[in-house]
């Protein structure tokens, strides 16, 4: 018992502050005063930070502070460049501290580090968003439009947060430590909108907690069972090649257990505290909010909050059980992790002027986000070549499918991408070069093999799919092709 304490002391202190960030949320919850309740929010921030890092503190709040002042001093037009640079370039020289005769920081530290990235970098890209938007408003309003329609608040405000309220959105404690991310609008509206008084926060944080004595005892059988350094070992690869190929699975079956284990943990932090509550009529999104009538909800009156029904969607990070059941590796990256993979698609993907490379360069940030080791690379840059072979038999045989088909090609596709995400989730595991090419070569790199053939056969048969189709005559008619021909 001794033993496990001292080899898991790291995240036995990290699994006790996102309990006492949890527990703390009621209270936090009800300071009336709006600047003694952000002030009280940044210095448990602080605290938590200090705690987790010592003296590696000094990373996470000079850049963040570095990142505000410098969102202040660079004009609105280009202040989400200069900041996402910056905050970019300061997490390399983080996590290169040895290089420069500084000491390593722990894995803790790096994730509020993250944290803190995100929150500085997407807190300039929606000053710089707002400009935009409300300037595009501008010209269309200077058009003859006899159809104009009301447009949300949403996208004609300027959001220009004082430099203390910078201050006070990077070090909040709630999903400091851990996320989710969400938009400084959102943090804004938790002090200034009446919702996280009458949404049930107890229920909610109740129902979000119940899962995760699951997933952590889960977590500890099999990492225990099945550890991560066998796969290194002589006596691994003298094991069945069926072996070596299935045992990815659970690798990345207790992988994810610990994911959901702390991202629950983290959305329980937000539910407590009411941070993310929304009408449900916002039709609310993860990192985003309400995607809809955000003005009327702005407007909502004291008795209309009241009566209202709430959801935490906007800080949901994780669909547990979308991430184990969806069919295709599309969708399951749409459910893992969606607050990260909503600023990735908003700063990155919606933001990158080069429409042919806004996916590379959207992979290319998740990866550097996530670190410089060449598992991520070969986890997360990869898998635009599995998507290109699975969305052609997705639109062939899945798609337009029904009853028992459609049950049968969804299990064999389920299980390919499940088979690909535990391939490459090895590879993440692993982080460097030297210990993925170890593993990938006892199996004989055949997944990437496999990748190939899919896709090369995939083409062929959609090539044969298309000569198959009825040919477009002119008046629009359409007429079958001959089997003749």
């Amino acid at each position: 018992m001794i033993s496990f304490i001292t080899k898991n002391k790291n995240d036995i202190i990290y699994l006790s502050l996102l309990l006492f960030s949890v527990a703390v949320g009621p209270y936090y919850r009800s300071i009336n005063s709006i600047q003694i309740k952000k002030w009280v929010g940044s210095l448990l921030g602080l605290l938590l930070i200090v705690i987790v890092s010592g003296y590696s503190a000094f990373h996470p709040i000079s850049s963040a502070i570095v990142g505000i002042i410098l969102i202040k001093l660079a004009t609105v037009k280009y202040c989400h460049i200069v900041t996402f640079f910056f905050m970019f370039g300061y997490l390399f020289f983080f996590r290169l501290a040895d290089k420069f005769g500084l000491p390593l920081s722990s894995g803790q530290t790096n994730l509020i580090q993250m944290i803190i990235v995100l929150r500085v970098v997407g807190v300039a890209f929606e000053i710089n968003g707002s400009w935009r938007a409300v300037g595009a408003g501008k010209k269309k309003e200077d058009k003859p439009d006899n159809d104009k329609k009301e447009k949300d608040a949403d996208f004609l405000e300027i959001h220009n947060p004082s430099l203390m309220d910078l201050f006070h959105y990077s070090f909040n404690y709630v999903a400091l430590l851990t996320g989710p991310y969400y938009r400084y609008r959102t943090f804004d509206d938790y002090f200034n909108l009446p919702y996280s008084k009458y949404a049930d926060c107890a229920g909610f944080t109740i129902n979000t907690l119940k899962t995760v004595p699951l997933y952590i005892s889960l977590y500890l059988a099999m990492s225990n069972v099945w550890p991560l350094e066998y796969i290194l070992t002589e006596d691994h690869n003298n094991r069945s090649f069926l072996y070596r190929m299935l045992y990815p699975w659970v690798l990345f079956a207790a992988f994810r257990q610990r994911i959901y284990s702390g991202m629950t943990l983290a959305e329980s932090v937000c539910t407590s505290a009411g941070v993310g509550a929304y009408p449900v009529e916002g039709k609310n999104r993860t990192g985003h909010g309400p995607t809809v009538g955000y003005l009327k909800l702005n407007q909502m009156t004291e008795e209309e909050a009241k009566r209202a029904q709430y959801d935490f969607n906007t800080v949901e990070s994780m669909d547990v059980w979308g991430c184990e059941t969806v069919v295709t590796l599309r969708d399951s990256m749409k459910v893992w992790n969606k607050a990260v993979q909503y600023w990735v698609a908003m700063v990155v993907y919606k933001r990158f002027p080069v429409k042919s490379l806004k996916i590379h360069a959207a992979l290319f940030v998740s990866v550097i986000w996530h670190g410089y080791h060449a598992g991520y690379f070969f986890c997360i840059y990869f898998c635009p070549f599995y998507l290109m072979a699975e969305d052609i038999y997705y639109k062939l045989y899945y798609k337009d499918a029904t009853g028992t088909k459609k049950k049968i090609i969804g299990f064999i596709m389920w299980f390919l991408r499940s088979h690909s995400e535990s391939y490459q989730a090895a590879a993440f595991l692993l982080l460097t070069f030297d210990r993925i090419w170890i593993y990938y070569s006892s199996v004989y790199h055949y997944w990437y093999g496999c990748w190939l053939a899919f896709l090369i056969i995939g083409l062929i048969l959609n090539q044969i799919h298309k000569m198959g189709r009825p040919k477009k005559l002119k008046g629009d008619e359409k007429q079958p092709i001959s089997s003749n021909h």
